[in-house]
């Protein structure tokens, strides 16, 4: 296990090991603060080394779960299994049954507006959701460890079939 480090402006340093985070806090070199659940340090002095290893975040999309996993060459430092989007489609078919309902009752109402879309290619908003959320998790990762690549796995076409 490893405590993300950032300095005085936020930005991410390398992470380091509980104990030695702990002795910061205690002589006052870093402030403990927690971020979305996950401990961390804030350095009160420059850091004596900027010096970072690629980092890479690796997400694996799921129809159920969703994993992240943080991790260099040498250590994994965080492991996240977050619940994967999954309420868009219901909310969309309340949404059509709503609308649905407004237009059967007997009020004036407003001519139609044209189909804008016609032309268009559109990406299906359940999808969208899924990916914007796997987005804002890969945001907050890079804003406690110093992210150098993303790796996203991908079901190969014998992994579908079974």
């Amino acid at each position: 296990m490893f405590v993300p480090v950032v300095d005085k402006n936020n930005c991410p340093l390398m992470p380091t090991t509980p104990s030695r985070a702990k002795r910061w806090i205690k002589s006052g070199k870093a402030t403990p603060f927690f971020k979305k659940g996950v401990f961390c340090v804030r350095l009160n002095k420059e850091p004596s080394n900027r010096n970072t290893q690629p980092i890479a975040v690796g997400v694996d999309p799921g129809s159920k779960r969703e994993g992240f996993t943080v991790k260099s060459k040498m250590h994994t430092y965080l492991n996240i299994q977050t619940h994967a989007v999954d309420w868009v489609k219901d909310h969309l078919l309340v949404r059509g049954n709503m609308r649905h309902a407004r237009r059967f009752r007997n009020t004036p109402c407003r001519q139609n507006r044209k189909n804008r879309l016609v032309n268009k290619q559109k990406l299906p908003p359940s999808t969208k959701a899924r990916w914007q959320w796997e987005l804002r998790i890969c945001n907050w990762l890079t804003l406690i460890f110093p992210v150098s690549t993303f790796v996203v796995n991908k079901k190969s076409s014998k992994q579908k079939n079974n």
